[in-house]
């Protein structure tokens, strides 16, 4: 071997190493964000496209869902079925709001199992920054979301009520649970992958929590069901984002703030778990 030839060899030492840096994972899950954001946005507009593609009422059935679970209490109420608690603005339009927020805080919970279930294809075949799953995931939501949106502005201007200054929450309250939400479906999703029973099991979660927040009927002045959801902290979320939107005060301010603290934290440890499991989750996948 010659002089020349021994300059061009590269020589790595390798060697085995406990250390564990959480500020790195931090920089390289930020890195991998902005640099698969063009990919993330290209994969957006295909599944939206093909979506919507081959069905009649298209982008209606984002919101089909919402509309039917809404309509089922308000005929129920309507007709005396069931008794409830008056609420300060008509029912139908409280039972549509509280839906459609369950609707949203649900689909940020299950979007990061759903996102990587759709694309274990691309995940086992195509070296490319994972987080861009994520953004995938996101994006979708937004796009759904501003459909939902549009159809509550609909109904509050059919109600006629209008809203007060609390509304200029409505949107940081919303981001926050949205931000919340999806990272406890992110820490959870690698353990969801792994076991199918987990993603069975949140929907059936979801419908039974459902019934001990205020999504269709008010807190009750007192008894159990009262003591029960003052104890859930779902109750404050649904009751202010709703109230924000339809020009009724917030009644929560300290809740909120701890709110922030803790969707701070939990953001920081789905970045970290994201990060770490996901070159786990597609060796699995590609086994």
């Amino acid at each position: 071997m010659t002089n020349r030839d021994r300059v061009k060899l590269e020589t790595r030492i390798y060697s085995n190493s406990n250390k564990f840096s959480v500020k790195q994972i931090l920089l390289d899950s930020v890195k991998g964000y902005k640099s698969s954001f063009y990919l993330a946005n290209q994969l957006a507009k295909r599944d939206i496209k093909s979506q919507h593609r081959q069905s009649i009422l298209g982008i209606f059935w984002v919101v089909l869902p919402v509309v039917m679970n809404a309509m089922v209490w308000i005929f129920l109420q309507s007709t005396g079925t069931i008794q409830l608690t008056p609420t300060t603005i008509p029912y139908p339009l409280f039972a549509l709001v509280g839906t459609t927020i369950w609707s949203i805080l649900g689909e940020c919970l299950n979007m990061p199992m759903n996102t990587i279930n759709a694309n274990k294809g691309i995940i086992t075949k195509i070296n490319f920054e994972k987080e861009a799953l994520i953004t995938l995931g996101f994006l979708k939501l937004c796009f759904n979301l501003l459909i939902k949106l549009g159809m509550i502005v609909f109904f509050i201007l059919y109600f006629q009520v209008v809203p007060s200054g609390s509304i200029l929450l409505f949107f940081p309250f919303l981001f926050l649970m949205i931000l919340l939400f999806t990272s406890i479906g992110i820490i959870i999703s690698p353990i969801g992958i792994l076991y199918n029973d987990i993603s069975r099991f949140i929907p059936l979660g979801l419908q039974l929590l459902m019934y001990i927040t205020p999504v269709l009927y008010v807190v009750p002045k007192s008894g159990f069901m009262q003591k029960v959801m003052s104890l859930n902290p779902l109750s404050y979320v649904i009751t202010d984002i709703r109230n924000s939107l339809t020009g009724m005060p917030v009644e929560n301010d300290f809740f909120w703030l701890i709110a922030v603290l803790v969707t701070i934290v939990l953001c920081l440890i789905a970045m970290v778990v994201y990060r770490v499991s996901m070159p786990i989750i597609t060796e699995r996948m590609s086994a």
